[in-house]
Protein backbone atom coordinates (compact mmCIF):
# COMPACT_ATOMS: atom_id res chain seq x y z
CA UNK A 1 0.00 0.00 0.00
CA UNK A 2 2.72 2.39 0.65
CA UNK A 3 4.27 1.36 -2.58
CA UNK A 4 1.23 2.15 -4.24
CA UNK A 5 1.14 5.64 -2.39
CA UNK A 6 4.18 6.39 -3.45
CA UNK A 7 3.70 5.77 -7.05
CA UNK A 8 0.28 8.15 -7.32
CA UNK A 9 2.45 10.84 -5.04
CA UNK A 10 5.37 10.94 -8.08
CA UNK A 11 2.77 10.30 -10.59
CA UNK A 12 1.11 13.41 -9.48
CA UNK A 13 4.17 15.45 -8.84
CA UNK A 14 5.27 14.61 -12.76
CA UNK A 15 2.15 15.97 -13.92
CA UNK A 16 2.08 19.00 -12.22
CA UNK A 17 5.77 19.83 -13.18
CA UNK A 18 4.98 19.36 -17.01
CA UNK A 19 1.45 21.17 -16.44
CA UNK A 20 3.88 24.14 -15.38
CA UNK A 21 6.26 23.46 -17.88
CA UNK A 22 3.37 24.01 -20.60
CA UNK A 23 2.31 27.08 -19.17
CA UNK A 24 6.07 28.61 -19.70
CA UNK A 25 6.22 27.42 -22.98
CA UNK A 26 2.65 29.04 -24.03
CA UNK A 27 4.21 32.35 -22.93
CA UNK A 28 7.53 31.56 -24.34
CA UNK A 29 6.57 30.42 -27.64
CA UNK A 30 4.29 27.85 -29.86
CA UNK A 31 2.79 24.62 -27.60
CA UNK A 32 2.65 21.19 -29.20
CA UNK A 33 0.66 18.38 -27.74
CA UNK A 34 2.39 15.46 -26.79
CA UNK A 35 1.55 11.87 -24.74
CA UNK A 36 3.72 10.22 -22.01
CA UNK A 37 3.27 6.59 -20.77
CA UNK A 38 4.59 5.04 -17.95
CA UNK A 39 5.49 1.15 -17.42
CA UNK A 40 6.25 0.23 -14.73
CA UNK A 41 7.17 -3.52 -15.08
CA UNK A 42 9.16 -3.00 -18.34
CA UNK A 43 12.52 -4.73 -18.17
CA UNK A 44 15.62 -3.84 -21.06
CA UNK A 45 17.63 -6.69 -21.46
CA UNK A 46 20.74 -6.80 -23.71
CA UNK A 47 22.11 -10.13 -25.47
CA UNK A 48 25.68 -10.91 -24.59
CA UNK A 49 28.10 -10.60 -27.77
CA UNK A 50 30.98 -12.76 -27.59
CA UNK A 51 35.16 -11.13 -28.32
CA UNK A 52 36.51 -11.74 -31.38
CA UNK A 53 40.35 -12.34 -31.60
CA UNK A 54 42.15 -11.38 -34.73
CA UNK A 55 45.74 -11.91 -35.31
CA UNK A 56 47.70 -9.08 -36.33
CA UNK A 57 48.69 -8.76 -40.30
CA UNK A 58 52.71 -9.44 -40.93
CA UNK A 59 54.29 -6.60 -41.63
CA UNK A 60 56.47 -6.73 -44.76
CA UNK A 61 60.54 -7.50 -44.14
CA UNK A 62 62.81 -4.69 -45.74
CA UNK A 63 64.80 -5.86 -48.65
CA UNK A 64 67.86 -4.36 -47.35
CA UNK A 65 69.82 -1.61 -49.70
CA UNK A 66 69.09 -2.58 -53.44
CA UNK A 67 71.03 -1.72 -56.56
CA UNK A 68 70.07 1.49 -57.95
CA UNK A 69 70.24 2.01 -61.81
CA UNK A 70 70.57 5.53 -63.12
CA UNK A 71 70.56 6.41 -66.81
CA UNK A 72 72.87 8.83 -67.74
CA UNK A 73 72.38 10.98 -70.61
CA UNK A 74 75.57 12.19 -72.18
CA UNK A 75 75.20 16.08 -73.27
CA UNK A 76 77.89 17.12 -75.39
CA UNK A 77 78.55 21.23 -74.49
CA UNK A 78 81.51 23.05 -75.27
CA UNK A 79 82.54 24.59 -71.88
CA UNK A 80 86.10 24.80 -71.61
CA UNK A 81 87.60 23.33 -68.40
CA UNK A 82 87.86 25.10 -65.63
CA UNK A 83 91.62 26.87 -64.52
CA UNK A 84 92.00 26.39 -60.99
CA UNK A 85 95.24 29.36 -60.10
CA UNK A 86 96.30 28.34 -56.56
CA UNK A 87 97.66 30.98 -54.48
CA UNK A 88 99.19 31.33 -50.81
CA UNK A 89 97.44 33.04 -48.15
CA UNK A 90 98.62 36.08 -47.49
CA UNK A 91 99.07 36.71 -43.75
CA UNK A 92 100.39 39.26 -42.16
CA UNK A 93 102.72 36.97 -39.57
CA UNK A 94 104.78 39.19 -37.22
CA UNK A 95 108.49 38.33 -37.57
CA UNK A 96 109.92 37.20 -34.11
CA UNK A 97 111.58 39.61 -32.35
CA UNK A 98 114.77 37.80 -32.05
CA UNK A 99 118.15 39.09 -30.96
CA UNK A 100 120.65 37.84 -33.11
CA UNK A 101 124.54 38.73 -33.17
CA UNK A 102 126.07 37.09 -35.71
CA UNK A 103 129.35 37.49 -34.37
CA UNK A 104 131.53 36.82 -31.41
CA UNK A 105 135.07 38.41 -29.52
CA UNK A 106 136.57 36.64 -26.31
CA UNK A 107 139.82 37.75 -25.41
CA UNK A 108 141.45 36.96 -21.83
CA UNK A 109 144.88 36.29 -19.99
CA UNK A 110 146.09 33.68 -17.11
CA UNK A 111 149.28 32.51 -15.66
CA UNK A 112 151.71 30.75 -17.17
CA UNK A 113 151.77 33.31 -19.83
CA UNK A 114 148.36 32.07 -21.67
CA UNK A 115 146.82 34.61 -23.75
CA UNK A 116 143.65 33.87 -25.39
CA UNK A 117 141.64 34.91 -28.07
CA UNK A 118 138.41 33.53 -29.91
CA UNK A 119 136.41 34.83 -32.63
CA UNK A 120 133.62 33.57 -34.55
CA UNK A 121 131.13 34.91 -37.21
CA UNK A 122 127.87 33.28 -39.03
CA UNK A 123 125.45 34.60 -41.12
CA UNK A 124 122.11 34.67 -39.71
CA UNK A 125 120.25 34.63 -42.91
CA UNK A 126 120.51 31.09 -44.87
CA UNK A 127 118.49 32.30 -48.10
CA UNK A 128 119.84 30.78 -50.19
CA UNK A 129 124.00 30.99 -48.71
CA UNK A 130 124.68 30.43 -45.17
CA UNK A 131 128.60 30.80 -43.73
CA UNK A 132 130.44 30.81 -40.91
CA UNK A 133 134.15 31.25 -39.57
CA UNK A 134 135.76 30.82 -36.55
CA UNK A 135 139.58 31.74 -35.26
CA UNK A 136 140.55 30.56 -31.92
CA UNK A 137 144.64 30.96 -30.37
CA UNK A 138 145.70 29.82 -27.08
CA UNK A 139 149.09 29.84 -25.76
CA UNK A 140 150.97 28.64 -22.74
CA UNK A 141 154.58 30.64 -22.19
CA UNK A 142 155.32 28.72 -18.89
CA UNK A 143 155.15 25.24 -18.61
CA UNK A 144 156.10 22.67 -15.78
CA UNK A 145 159.13 21.38 -16.91
CA UNK A 146 162.19 24.09 -17.76
CA UNK A 147 164.13 23.18 -20.97
CA UNK A 148 167.53 25.32 -21.74
CA UNK A 149 165.78 28.80 -19.91
CA UNK A 150 162.85 27.88 -21.48
CA UNK A 151 159.60 26.73 -19.92
CA UNK A 152 158.20 24.04 -22.01
CA UNK A 153 155.71 26.37 -23.91
CA UNK A 154 152.63 24.93 -25.65
CA UNK A 155 150.46 27.02 -28.14
CA UNK A 156 147.22 25.95 -30.27
CA UNK A 157 145.69 27.90 -33.24
CA UNK A 158 143.22 27.27 -35.40
CA UNK A 159 141.09 29.00 -38.44
CA UNK A 160 138.46 27.50 -40.35
CA UNK A 161 135.05 27.75 -42.11
CA UNK A 162 131.85 26.41 -43.71
CA UNK A 163 129.88 27.48 -46.24
CA UNK A 164 126.39 25.84 -47.84
CA UNK A 165 124.06 26.92 -50.82
CA UNK A 166 120.56 25.93 -50.58
CA UNK A 167 118.83 24.45 -53.71
CA UNK A 168 115.55 23.87 -53.53
CA UNK A 169 115.60 20.17 -52.35
CA UNK A 170 119.48 19.96 -51.70
CA UNK A 171 122.28 21.86 -50.25
CA UNK A 172 125.62 22.13 -51.50
CA UNK A 173 128.62 22.92 -48.96
CA UNK A 174 132.06 22.97 -48.14
CA UNK A 175 134.48 23.70 -45.11
CA UNK A 176 138.18 24.16 -44.86
CA UNK A 177 140.06 24.36 -41.85
CA UNK A 178 144.06 24.94 -40.77
CA UNK A 179 145.53 23.85 -37.29
CA UNK A 180 148.83 24.54 -35.50
CA UNK A 181 149.67 22.69 -32.70
CA UNK A 182 153.12 23.33 -30.52
CA UNK A 183 154.77 20.80 -28.18
CA UNK A 184 157.74 21.16 -26.40
CA UNK A 185 159.42 17.21 -25.80
CA UNK A 186 160.23 18.16 -22.02
CA UNK A 187 159.43 14.79 -20.60
CA UNK A 188 163.46 13.65 -20.03
CA UNK A 189 164.29 11.18 -17.44
CA UNK A 190 166.60 12.67 -15.31
CA UNK A 191 168.09 9.36 -14.21
CA UNK A 192 168.31 8.28 -17.97
CA UNK A 193 171.50 7.48 -18.81
CA UNK A 194 172.68 7.30 -22.66
CA UNK A 195 176.39 6.74 -24.40
CA UNK A 196 175.38 9.16 -26.55
CA UNK A 197 174.45 12.33 -26.18
CA UNK A 198 170.32 13.44 -26.04
CA UNK A 199 169.69 15.65 -28.64
CA UNK A 200 166.91 18.22 -26.51
CA UNK A 201 163.98 19.19 -28.75
CA UNK A 202 162.79 22.57 -27.46
CA UNK A 203 159.44 22.00 -30.11
CA UNK A 204 157.75 20.44 -32.60
CA UNK A 205 155.26 22.35 -34.81
CA UNK A 206 153.02 20.38 -36.05
CA UNK A 207 150.58 21.71 -39.29
CA UNK A 208 147.58 20.57 -40.32
CA UNK A 209 145.11 21.43 -43.18
CA UNK A 210 141.33 20.12 -44.55
CA UNK A 211 139.37 20.81 -47.03
CA UNK A 212 135.90 18.75 -47.65
CA UNK A 213 133.00 19.34 -50.51
CA UNK A 214 129.64 17.53 -50.26
CA UNK A 215 125.96 17.49 -51.59
CA UNK A 216 123.03 16.47 -48.94
CA UNK A 217 119.45 16.32 -49.36
CA UNK A 218 117.33 18.77 -47.00
CA UNK A 219 114.13 17.00 -46.47
CA UNK A 220 115.41 13.91 -43.94
CA UNK A 221 112.09 12.98 -43.30
CA UNK A 222 110.67 11.59 -47.44
CA UNK A 223 111.49 8.13 -48.29
CA UNK A 224 115.08 8.94 -49.48
CA UNK A 225 117.93 10.68 -48.17
CA UNK A 226 121.42 11.05 -49.10
CA UNK A 227 124.63 12.46 -48.47
CA UNK A 228 128.11 12.04 -50.49
CA UNK A 229 131.43 13.93 -49.42
CA UNK A 230 135.07 14.30 -50.64
CA UNK A 231 137.78 15.41 -48.50
CA UNK A 232 141.59 16.31 -48.38
CA UNK A 233 143.96 16.56 -45.57
CA UNK A 234 147.52 17.49 -45.24
CA UNK A 235 149.39 16.80 -42.07
CA UNK A 236 153.24 17.51 -41.01
CA UNK A 237 155.36 18.46 -38.33
CA UNK A 238 158.75 19.70 -37.62
CA UNK A 239 160.39 16.91 -38.45
CA UNK A 240 160.16 13.64 -41.39
CA UNK A 241 156.61 13.48 -40.50
CA UNK A 242 154.36 13.85 -43.36
CA UNK A 243 150.82 12.55 -44.06
CA UNK A 244 148.49 13.22 -47.18
CA UNK A 245 145.07 11.95 -47.12
CA UNK A 246 142.28 11.61 -49.60
CA UNK A 247 138.61 10.31 -48.87
CA UNK A 248 135.69 9.72 -50.57
CA UNK A 249 132.27 8.96 -48.23
CA UNK A 250 128.57 8.61 -48.85
CA UNK A 251 125.61 7.70 -47.19
CA UNK A 252 121.96 6.71 -49.01
CA UNK A 253 118.86 6.12 -46.50
CA UNK A 254 116.11 4.65 -47.24
CA UNK A 255 112.30 4.61 -45.50
CA UNK A 256 109.60 3.13 -47.13
CA UNK A 257 107.41 2.48 -44.41
CA UNK A 258 107.02 3.74 -40.65
CA UNK A 259 108.44 0.93 -38.95
CA UNK A 260 111.19 0.12 -42.13
CA UNK A 261 114.16 1.85 -43.05
CA UNK A 262 117.61 1.31 -44.38
CA UNK A 263 120.93 2.69 -45.07
CA UNK A 264 123.67 1.70 -47.16
CA UNK A 265 127.12 3.84 -46.13
CA UNK A 266 130.42 3.87 -48.45
CA UNK A 267 133.83 5.38 -47.58
CA UNK A 268 137.40 4.77 -49.41
CA UNK A 269 140.50 6.18 -48.18
CA UNK A 270 144.17 6.65 -49.29
CA UNK A 271 146.79 7.99 -47.46
CA UNK A 272 150.32 8.06 -48.03
CA UNK A 273 152.22 8.73 -44.76
CA UNK A 274 156.03 8.73 -44.59
CA UNK A 275 158.72 9.06 -41.93
CA UNK A 276 162.63 8.10 -41.29
CA UNK A 277 161.34 4.07 -41.12
CA UNK A 278 158.84 3.88 -43.83
CA UNK A 279 156.93 5.53 -46.96
CA UNK A 280 153.91 3.53 -47.53
CA UNK A 281 150.43 3.75 -49.52
CA UNK A 282 147.56 2.98 -47.29
CA UNK A 283 144.20 2.17 -49.02
CA UNK A 284 140.79 1.54 -47.06
CA UNK A 285 137.42 0.58 -48.83
CA UNK A 286 134.15 0.07 -46.65
CA UNK A 287 130.57 -0.80 -47.25
CA UNK A 288 127.96 -0.87 -44.54
CA UNK A 289 124.30 -2.14 -45.37
CA UNK A 290 122.03 -1.72 -42.59
CA UNK A 291 118.41 -2.71 -42.05
CA UNK A 292 115.87 -1.27 -39.40
CA UNK A 293 112.65 -2.48 -37.96
CA UNK A 294 110.21 -1.61 -35.28
CA UNK A 295 107.76 -3.17 -33.93
CA UNK A 296 105.64 -2.02 -30.85
CA UNK A 297 108.78 -0.84 -28.35
CA UNK A 298 110.94 -3.24 -29.92
CA UNK A 299 113.93 -1.72 -32.31
CA UNK A 300 115.78 -4.25 -34.37
CA UNK A 301 118.72 -3.30 -36.88
CA UNK A 302 120.97 -6.33 -38.64
CA UNK A 303 123.53 -5.03 -41.58
CA UNK A 304 127.48 -5.78 -42.38
CA UNK A 305 130.71 -4.14 -42.36
CA UNK A 306 132.43 -5.36 -45.42
CA UNK A 307 136.01 -4.19 -45.18
CA UNK A 308 138.78 -3.85 -47.11
CA UNK A 309 142.67 -2.86 -45.92
CA UNK A 310 145.86 -3.42 -47.46
CA UNK A 311 147.94 -3.12 -44.19
CA UNK A 312 151.04 -5.58 -44.38
CA UNK A 313 150.62 -7.62 -41.57
CA UNK A 314 153.01 -11.02 -41.12
CA UNK A 315 150.87 -14.37 -41.89
CA UNK A 316 147.75 -12.32 -42.81
CA UNK A 317 145.12 -14.57 -44.56
CA UNK A 318 143.14 -11.76 -46.87
CA UNK A 319 143.07 -8.27 -47.06
CA UNK A 320 139.17 -8.62 -47.08
CA UNK A 321 137.06 -9.08 -44.08
CA UNK A 322 133.20 -9.27 -43.28
CA UNK A 323 131.76 -8.93 -39.50
CA UNK A 324 127.99 -8.55 -38.94
CA UNK A 325 126.02 -6.46 -37.14
CA UNK A 326 122.87 -7.02 -34.89
CA UNK A 327 121.10 -4.89 -32.37
CA UNK A 328 118.56 -5.24 -30.82
CA UNK A 329 116.36 -3.16 -27.68
CA UNK A 330 113.73 -3.19 -26.17
CA UNK A 331 111.93 -0.52 -23.77
CA UNK A 332 109.38 -2.15 -21.17
CA UNK A 333 108.48 1.44 -20.01
CA UNK A 334 110.10 4.66 -19.41
CA UNK A 335 111.46 3.66 -16.31
CA UNK A 336 113.11 0.23 -17.75
CA UNK A 337 114.56 -1.30 -20.73
CA UNK A 338 117.28 -3.34 -22.37
CA UNK A 339 119.55 -3.29 -25.10
CA UNK A 340 122.36 -5.92 -26.85
CA UNK A 341 125.03 -5.57 -29.81
CA UNK A 342 126.71 -8.31 -31.51
CA UNK A 343 129.42 -6.62 -34.34
CA UNK A 344 133.04 -6.25 -35.80
CA UNK A 345 134.85 -4.00 -37.96
CA UNK A 346 138.03 -2.56 -38.61
CA UNK A 347 138.85 0.59 -36.99
CA UNK A 348 140.79 3.00 -39.00
CA UNK A 349 143.54 4.24 -37.90
CA UNK A 350 146.49 6.96 -39.66
CA UNK A 351 149.55 9.21 -37.89
CA UNK A 352 147.01 11.96 -37.33
CA UNK A 353 144.63 10.35 -35.62
CA UNK A 354 147.63 9.30 -33.42
CA UNK A 355 149.49 11.96 -32.53
CA UNK A 356 145.66 13.60 -31.42
CA UNK A 357 146.13 10.99 -28.86
CA UNK A 358 149.64 11.40 -27.93
CA UNK A 359 150.98 14.50 -29.27
CA UNK A 360 154.60 13.75 -28.07
CA UNK A 361 154.75 10.63 -30.80
CA UNK A 362 157.81 9.93 -32.33
CA UNK A 363 158.85 7.64 -35.29
CA UNK A 364 157.45 4.59 -35.62
CA UNK A 365 158.15 1.40 -37.38
CA UNK A 366 154.55 0.90 -38.67
CA UNK A 367 151.40 1.90 -38.93
CA UNK A 368 148.32 -0.64 -38.50
CA UNK A 369 144.85 -0.44 -38.19
CA UNK A 370 142.86 -1.98 -35.34
CA UNK A 371 140.64 -5.15 -35.75
CA UNK A 372 137.63 -5.37 -33.99
CA UNK A 373 136.81 -9.15 -34.80
CA UNK A 374 133.82 -9.41 -32.38
CA UNK A 375 131.82 -7.10 -29.88
CA UNK A 376 129.03 -8.51 -27.19
CA UNK A 377 127.22 -5.88 -25.67
CA UNK A 378 124.62 -5.76 -23.54
CA UNK A 379 123.11 -3.10 -20.95
CA UNK A 380 120.17 -1.77 -19.60
CA UNK A 381 118.83 2.13 -19.48
CA UNK A 382 115.72 4.31 -18.67
CA UNK A 383 114.14 7.27 -17.32
CA UNK A 384 112.21 8.67 -14.39
CA UNK A 385 109.91 11.77 -15.10
CA UNK A 386 112.02 13.06 -17.36
CA UNK A 387 114.80 14.13 -14.23
CA UNK A 388 116.75 11.17 -13.77
CA UNK A 389 118.43 8.88 -16.70
CA UNK A 390 120.45 6.38 -16.14
CA UNK A 391 122.69 3.41 -18.21
CA UNK A 392 124.59 0.36 -17.28
CA UNK A 393 126.24 -2.23 -19.65
CA UNK A 394 129.41 -4.19 -20.01
CA UNK A 395 131.01 -5.49 -23.60
CA UNK A 396 133.68 -7.83 -24.35
CA UNK A 397 135.37 -7.22 -27.68
CA UNK A 398 138.65 -9.18 -29.26
CA UNK A 399 141.33 -6.60 -31.06
CA UNK A 400 144.00 -7.78 -33.19
CA UNK A 401 146.46 -5.01 -33.45
CA UNK A 402 145.36 -3.04 -30.71
CA UNK A 403 147.45 0.13 -30.00
CA UNK A 404 149.31 1.29 -27.47
CA UNK A 405 151.92 3.80 -26.63
CA UNK A 406 155.65 3.07 -24.73
CA UNK A 407 158.64 5.47 -24.26
CA UNK A 408 161.50 4.61 -26.17
CA UNK A 409 164.02 2.89 -25.29
CA UNK A 410 166.81 5.55 -26.82
CA UNK A 411 164.58 8.71 -26.04
CA UNK A 412 162.56 8.65 -23.15
CA UNK A 413 161.02 12.25 -24.51
CA UNK A 414 159.32 10.65 -26.94
CA UNK A 415 156.77 7.66 -27.85
CA UNK A 416 156.53 4.93 -29.83
CA UNK A 417 153.88 2.69 -31.18
CA UNK A 418 153.49 -1.26 -30.17
CA UNK A 419 150.69 -3.63 -30.91
CA UNK A 420 149.69 -6.64 -29.57
CA UNK A 421 149.10 -9.43 -31.60
CA UNK A 422 145.52 -10.31 -29.73
CA UNK A 423 143.62 -8.95 -26.88
CA UNK A 424 140.38 -8.88 -25.08
CA UNK A 425 139.00 -5.92 -23.35
CA UNK A 426 135.73 -6.00 -21.30
CA UNK A 427 134.38 -2.86 -20.31
CA UNK A 428 131.98 -2.17 -17.15
CA UNK A 429 130.28 1.44 -17.61
CA UNK A 430 127.47 3.13 -16.01
CA UNK A 431 125.64 6.74 -16.38
CA UNK A 432 123.57 8.46 -14.25
CA UNK A 433 121.94 11.96 -15.19
CA UNK A 434 119.75 14.70 -13.44
CA UNK A 435 118.24 17.71 -14.47
CA UNK A 436 115.83 20.04 -12.33
CA UNK A 437 114.54 22.71 -14.88
CA UNK A 438 117.48 25.31 -16.30
CA UNK A 439 118.82 25.39 -12.71
CA UNK A 440 120.75 22.22 -12.18
CA UNK A 441 122.77 19.52 -14.31
CA UNK A 442 124.31 16.65 -13.25
CA UNK A 443 126.36 13.84 -15.52
CA UNK A 444 128.32 11.63 -14.50
CA UNK A 445 130.00 8.49 -15.77
CA UNK A 446 131.88 5.45 -15.11
CA UNK A 447 134.18 2.90 -16.69
CA UNK A 448 136.68 -0.25 -15.66
CA UNK A 449 138.67 -1.82 -17.93
CA UNK A 450 140.38 -5.12 -18.27
CA UNK A 451 142.89 -6.21 -20.37
CA UNK A 452 143.88 -10.23 -21.71
CA UNK A 453 147.06 -9.52 -24.16
CA UNK A 454 148.50 -11.34 -25.70
CA UNK A 455 152.40 -9.93 -26.67
CA UNK A 456 152.56 -7.31 -24.27
CA UNK A 457 153.40 -7.38 -20.37
CA UNK A 458 150.62 -4.53 -20.52
CA UNK A 459 148.45 -2.11 -21.73
CA UNK A 460 150.89 0.06 -21.39
CA UNK A 461 149.35 3.97 -21.13
CA UNK A 462 145.80 2.87 -21.31
CA UNK A 463 143.73 3.63 -17.98
CA UNK A 464 142.00 0.69 -15.63
CA UNK A 465 139.24 2.91 -14.92
CA UNK A 466 137.88 6.27 -15.17
CA UNK A 467 134.97 8.36 -13.38
CA UNK A 468 133.74 11.67 -14.17
CA UNK A 469 131.37 14.61 -12.49
CA UNK A 470 129.83 17.56 -14.54
CA UNK A 471 128.09 19.80 -12.86
CA UNK A 472 126.19 22.79 -14.61
CA UNK A 473 124.84 25.35 -12.16
CA UNK A 474 122.69 29.03 -13.16
CA UNK A 475 121.27 29.85 -9.68
CA UNK A 476 120.43 33.37 -11.55
CA UNK A 477 119.67 34.58 -14.92
CA UNK A 478 122.90 36.04 -15.90
CA UNK A 479 125.22 33.72 -13.89
CA UNK A 480 126.76 30.02 -15.08
CA UNK A 481 128.84 28.35 -13.25
CA UNK A 482 130.45 24.90 -14.26
CA UNK A 483 132.03 22.52 -11.63
CA UNK A 484 133.90 19.07 -13.58
CA UNK A 485 136.39 16.31 -11.52
CA UNK A 486 137.66 14.14 -13.82
CA UNK A 487 139.23 11.39 -12.43
CA UNK A 488 141.56 8.35 -14.35
CA UNK A 489 143.71 5.81 -12.59
CA UNK A 490 145.79 2.15 -13.36
CA UNK A 491 147.90 3.30 -15.57
CA UNK A 492 151.05 1.51 -16.32
CA UNK A 493 153.91 3.10 -18.13
CA UNK A 494 157.11 1.08 -19.68
CA UNK A 495 160.60 1.59 -17.95
CA UNK A 496 163.58 0.16 -18.40
CA UNK A 497 164.35 -3.38 -20.20
CA UNK A 498 166.25 -6.49 -18.94
CA UNK A 499 167.20 -10.26 -20.42
CA UNK A 500 165.31 -12.88 -19.29
CA UNK A 501 166.17 -16.73 -20.44
CA UNK A 502 163.80 -18.53 -21.24
CA UNK A 503 165.44 -21.60 -21.69
CA UNK A 504 168.91 -21.69 -23.29
CA UNK A 505 169.71 -20.28 -25.69
CA UNK A 506 166.38 -18.63 -25.94
CA UNK A 507 165.88 -15.04 -23.99
CA UNK A 508 163.16 -12.54 -23.66
CA UNK A 509 162.94 -9.05 -22.98
CA UNK A 510 161.01 -8.30 -19.97
CA UNK A 511 160.04 -4.28 -18.75
CA UNK A 512 160.02 -2.48 -15.88
CA UNK A 513 156.26 -1.47 -15.44
CA UNK A 514 155.97 1.85 -13.76
CA UNK A 515 152.84 2.94 -12.16
CA UNK A 516 151.46 6.20 -12.49
CA UNK A 517 149.55 8.46 -9.75
CA UNK A 518 145.86 8.94 -10.37
CA UNK A 519 145.24 11.76 -12.25
CA UNK A 520 142.34 13.95 -10.40
CA UNK A 521 141.78 17.84 -12.11
CA UNK A 522 139.18 19.93 -10.94
CA UNK A 523 137.69 22.29 -13.49
CA UNK A 524 135.64 25.29 -12.72
CA UNK A 525 133.75 27.94 -15.02
CA UNK A 526 131.74 30.94 -14.27
CA UNK A 527 130.16 33.25 -16.69
CA UNK A 528 128.85 36.29 -15.97
CA UNK A 529 126.09 38.05 -18.62
CA UNK A 530 126.38 42.16 -17.50
CA UNK A 531 124.22 42.69 -21.17
CA UNK A 532 122.99 40.74 -23.74
CA UNK A 533 125.92 41.65 -25.21
CA UNK A 534 129.16 41.80 -23.04
CA UNK A 535 130.11 39.25 -20.45
CA UNK A 536 132.92 38.47 -18.02
CA UNK A 537 134.56 35.35 -17.86
CA UNK A 538 136.42 33.03 -15.37
CA UNK A 539 138.42 29.62 -15.38
CA UNK A 540 140.09 27.39 -13.47
CA UNK A 541 142.14 23.66 -14.37
CA UNK A 542 143.92 21.25 -12.19
CA UNK A 543 142.62 23.28 -9.00
CA UNK A 544 143.88 21.00 -6.52
CA UNK A 545 147.36 21.47 -7.91
CA UNK A 546 147.79 17.79 -8.55
CA UNK A 547 151.44 16.40 -9.96
CA UNK A 548 148.99 14.49 -13.20
CA UNK A 549 151.52 12.46 -15.70
CA UNK A 550 149.27 11.36 -18.53
CA UNK A 551 152.23 10.21 -20.43
CA UNK A 552 155.39 9.30 -18.47
CA UNK A 553 157.95 12.02 -17.56
CA UNK A 554 155.46 14.58 -18.66
CA UNK A 555 153.12 16.38 -15.73
CA UNK A 556 150.81 19.03 -16.60
CA UNK A 557 151.00 22.74 -14.99
CA UNK A 558 149.96 23.51 -11.92
CA UNK A 559 146.75 25.26 -10.85
CA UNK A 560 145.83 27.23 -13.83
CA UNK A 561 143.37 30.47 -14.16
CA UNK A 562 142.31 32.75 -16.82
CA UNK A 563 139.67 35.32 -17.07
CA UNK A 564 138.65 37.78 -19.59
CA UNK A 565 135.68 39.21 -21.01
CA UNK A 566 133.64 38.07 -24.44
CA UNK A 567 131.23 40.55 -26.65
CA UNK A 568 128.58 40.29 -29.63
CA UNK A 569 127.76 42.10 -32.31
Amino acid sequence: MKMRSLIFLLTGMTLLGISSLQAQTQQRGEVQDQEFVIRKDRVLTVPTQPRSFERLPVLPQSQGMQDFVYNMTPYFLTIPALQVQPTAVQKNYRKPDLDLYPGFVRAGYGNFASPLLEARYMATSADPINFAVGFKHQSFGKGPVKIREEESPESHSTLGGDISYFLESAEVFGSMKWAQDKYSFYGVDPNFVSEEPIEIIQGNVQNHFQIAAGIRDIQKVGPLGYEAQVSFRNFKDSYLARENETGISGLVKFNPAADWSGSLGLEYFSTNPEDSTYQVTRNYFAIRPRVNYTYGDFRFSAGLNVVSENDSIPDKSSDFRIFPVLKASYQFAEEFGFYGEFSGDVQRNTYFSFVQENPFLGPSDQLLNTVNNYKIAAGIEGQFQGVFHYRAGIDVSRYNQLHLFANTESDTARFELVYDNRSTMANLNAELGFKFSDTYTLGTRLDLYQYDLSVQQEAWHRPIWTFSVNNQIKPVEKLLIQANLNFMGGIKARGDASIRAISPPEIELVYETINLKTIADLQLKADFKITDRISVFAEGNNLTNGKNMRWLNYPVRGVQLIGGASLKF
